[in-house]
């Protein structure tokens, strides 16, 4: 078994993480890349452990990777790239889950968009997702819940 050939596969493996936590525009990947191929070619022409060097180079290449990315957002420079918290406020999350939409059922409201068959609604100043039962419903008209499943709201137009 030919011993360079796993050192230059863990020598692309540290260029790899190098290159999830320092971007360098595809550099630090090439030379991870031109690595792990050379590794491959000297455990190729030893013909012993080659089948030992593909098997750990598709393991290790992606779950070193997965583990870079993993870290990378508790990294300072992680830290000054992502933005961290949620990007919505709670009370869109609670709406986006379907809490509080069974309050709905019965109201009246009026179809923002074109419901063919889903669109905008308002109800009550807050706007909503719907859906209807499959029928158009021109924008303008007023339309009422008649059933939520989940966080689908489905609507039907009032006949007045």
């Amino acid at each position: 078994m030919e011993l360079w050939s796993f050192v230059l596969l863990g020598l692309g493996l540290v260029f790899v993480l190098l290159e999830v936590f320092f971007p360098s525009f595809g550099i630090l990947g090439t030379i991870a890349a031109g690595c792990i191929i050379a590794g491959g070619v000297l455990a190729f022409r030893a013909e012993e452990g080659f089948a030992t060097y593909l098997l750990l180079a598709f393991l290790l290449v992606p779950g070193v990777t997965m583990i870079g990315l993993k870290l990378f957002p508790k990294t300072p420079m992680g830290k000054r790239l992502t933005i961290g918290g949620s990007s919505f406020d709670a009370s869109e999350a609670a709406a986006g889950s379907g809490a509080g939409l069974t309050d709905y059922i019965g109201r009246v409201g009026v179809a923002e968009t074109p419901l063919r068959p889903s669109g905008k609604a308002a109800f009550d100043g807050r706007r909503l997702d719907v859906v209807t039962r499959g029928e158009l419903v021109q924008a303008g008209r007023r339309v009422k819940v008649v059933r939520v499943e989940g966080n689908r709201v489905f609507v039907a137009e009032e006949r007045s």
